[in-house]
């Protein structure tokens, strides 16, 4: 399924150091668009350069707007990041679920921009007001909040489940001529300790046996070698 482009947005943003984290920040997980609007320092300058360490592309990509309205022209959806609700009823969104809510788009949005507010303030009511929706990172307490370059780290932390390319490793199957092996050595060790067959704790043991990894079966082995040699003088 494609992913839509991601877009971090940084309103009034106010120090170079903020800005320099946000851009470090998204290279890691490979969200490269900033925008800026009308920011309250040199998004170029030393501080900004130092701080975003090896993702000064980013600082030198980024667009700048005299408002939010002009830098969300072209998006399809904009999420704002706020700790306030514009109304009573409104319904804010967890961090954490934003992957699963653009993804679920599908190819409807192409690209989607996330809205962080100056460090002062964050959005204004009006900036608010001009988001979609909203999305907050939950906190033990309201104050101290995250500054600026904190909360695009756990925006961008959440949002590449979307970026990047997981390869999580594949739980290896057990090899099949070992299973009888495993099977017998624990009907073995539930005999011993009185556990009935028809039992329901015997059957989920064996269920969850048969679901051993390699790993697990050498480790499985290695328990019993010790308990067998122990309590019937043999290893296999």
């Amino acid at each position: 399924m494609p992913v839509p482009e991601l877009i971090f947005i940084l309103a009034d943003a106010a120090r170079e150091e903020n800005i320099g984290a946000a851009a470090r920040a998204m290279k890691t997980m490979n969200i490269s668009h900033m925008r800026l609007v009308r920011p309250l320092c040199n998004h170029l300058g030393e501080r900004a350069r130092a701080t975003a360490h090896a993702s000064n592309d980013i600082l030198e990509d980024a667009l700048v707007f005299p408002d939010l309205e002009a830098a969300m022209a072209d998006l399809s959806l904009l999420i704002g990041s706020a700790a306030k609700r514009r109304t009573v009823g409104e319904d804010v969104h967890r961090v954490a679920d934003l992957p699963e809510i653009i993804r679920s788009k599908g190819d409807k949005v192409s690209r989607v921009g996330i809205v962080f507010g100056g460090e002062e303030s964050g959005l204004s009511n009006r900036q608010l007001l001009l988001c979609d929706m909203l999305s907050t990172i939950p906190m033990a307490r309201k104050y101290p909040s995250l500054n600026l370059g904190q909360a695009v780290m756990v925006y961008a932390t959440y949002l590449s489940e979307l970026t990047l390319d997981y390869k999580r490793k594949s739980k290896p199957l057990p090899v099949s001529d070992e299973l009888p092996v495993v099977r017998g050595k624990a009907l073995q060790v539930l005999s011993d300790v009185g556990l009935p067959p028809e039992g329901i704790v015997h059957r989920r043991i064996m269920e969850r046996l048969m679901l051993l990894g390699k790993d697990d079966i050498n480790l499985f082995h290695s328990f019993c070698k010790h308990y067998l040699k122990k309590y019937h003088n043999r290893i296999k």
